[in-house]
């Protein structure tokens, strides 16, 4: 039988002469993988809170014109029939821009805010049509059903604007 010749040992100095440039390798990999998650975590906190900043935008945009609405209302149904039409048409105008706000503000939420944005839309265009042809206890009675239905709507504008940033 053939008699087997030993490895030939390397010294210490070229065995560390391979090995540090190896563990360098590694932990500069690690490093570029722990960078890239951290980069992408970042890239959605800001994305995330983008879009929390439109959303509180928009929430206060509709409260704006929904008091600016229920003023403009107020003032036609106290001066009746001999309110202007032009007058009428603003109102509906508001409340078409309260229906777009209410539309980009239910893309947050889920399918019944999308509803009861929608119908809360709906019942405001009815008031606009009669504000000047309703008595005042019935336009403050279509009032009170629709401050119970904003009131939902500003209590989601509330959630999001105490959610969480990250």
């Amino acid at each position: 039988m053939a008699e087997e010749t030993p490895l030939p040992s390397q010294p210490m100095s070229r065995r560390w002469f391979v090995a540090i440039p190896t563990a360098l390798a590694v932990l500069s990999l690690c490093s570029s993988i722990f960078q890239s998650y951290n980069y992408a975590r970042s890239i959605e906190s800001a994305q995330r809170n983008v879009l929390r900043a439109e959303s509180l935008r928009t929430c206060r945009d509709i409260i704006d014109v929904f008091f600016q609405f229920r003023l403009k209302a107020e003032e036609n149904n106290k001066a009746g029939a001999g309110a202007n039409a032009m007058a009428g048409a603003e109102l509906k105008a508001m409340i078409y821009k309260f229906g777009a706000f209410g539309t980009f503000l239910a893309n947050f939420q889920d399918e019944s805010a999308r509803k009861r944005y929608t119908e809360l839309s709906w019942e405001l265009l009815a008031i606009a049509e009669k504000a000047n042809i309703l008595s005042a206890e019935e336009f403050a009675k279509r009032f009170a059903a629709v401050d119970d239905r904003f009131g939902k709507l500003n209590e989601d504008c509330v959630k999001a604007a105490q959610a969480r940033l990250i």
